[in-house]
């Protein structure tokens, strides 16, 4: 089941609506426009997302455009020259682990090293180990995420200077 998360959802006066006009938008403390939205999420996500909230967050809003602000910046690295970095993942499926290892054949020049546990009979867990041009390991990635299957991606990139 999956349930709508409102954003942002509060009138000039400051009282809580679950629809608000389309228009509706408010200036943050950053100063910029805020502009409600609203986000479809599994229910288990928005429990976690709740936990979230109540461990510092002032809001759902909050919490989100934080995250949302995170993932950002990671995919906005600007990555030039040589990079080496973990990309670690969950999967789902045999017909994922053949396209995976497909992958990672046709980028042997950037792949050092695959780790892989068997999590569950159905879920595995592995880290790529990369070094090479960041071109090719953010090419790299791009294919990874794309893979029926892949889930909790996450990298962990270092740029090499002078390289």
């Amino acid at each position: 089941m999956n349930a709508s998360i409102p954003l942002a959802c509060f009138s000039a006066e400051g009282k809580n609506f679950l629809h608000p006009p389309r228009a509706y938008t408010r200036i943050s403390m950053r100063g910029d426009k805020c502009v409600r939205i609203s986000v479809t999420l599994p229910q288990s996500l928005l429990a976690e997302l709740d936990k979230l909230v109540s461990q510092g967050f002032k809001s759902r809003s909050q919490a989100v455009a934080e995250a949302i602000r995170r993932l950002i910046e990671e995919l906005r690295m600007d990555w030039r020259g040589l990079v080496v970095c973990i990309a670690s993942y969950c999967y789902e499926g045999h017909h994922s682990s053949e396209e995976l290892r497909e992958l990672g054949h046709r980028y042997l020049d950037v792949v050092v090293s695959t780790l892989h546990i068997h999590v569950s009979e159905d879920l595995c867990f592995e880290a790529v180990a990369l070094k090479g041009e960041a071109e090719k390991i953010k090419s790299f990635i791009r294919e990874l995420g794309k893979v029926k299957g892949v889930k909790h991606l996450a990298v962990t990139a270092v740029q090499l200077p002078g390289l």
